[in-house]
């Protein structure tokens, strides 16, 4: 797998044999931490634990998110950003928070 080099000559350079200073993409990316891998760890805890509906038994439950999401350069939503709140169900139509959802032990 190749990594992507960027080359940026100084603007008082104008020199052709000066040395291109090398940039690795790497130093661009943003470290993700045990931090941001234990909430994603939760979420998918908490869908998985509300994937069937309380009332109807039915599995057309999907999580309802406050529009906090985090956005990518297209200004679109990045699916899995957003604050998760709660369930609902399209079958019969209950709703219940994410305090009310036990998780699976």
């Amino acid at each position: 797998m190749s990594q992507l080099k960027l080359f940026h000559p100084h603007a008082d350079t104008v020199s052709p044999d000066s040395a291109p200073r090398i940039y690795s993409i790497s130093s661009f990316r943003l470290p993700v931490g045990p931090a941001d891998q234990q909430v994603a760890v939760t979420r998918a805890q908490a869908i998985h634990a509300n994937r069937t509906c309380r009332e109807c038994g039915r599995t057309t439950v999907v999580p309802m998110e406050f529009q906090d999401a985090a956005l990518n350069r297209n200004l679109m939503p990045i699916p899995g950003t957003a604050t998760l709140v709660g369930f609902a169900c399209h079958g019969c139509g209950a709703e219940w928070s994410l305090d009310d959802s036990p998780l699976d032990g």
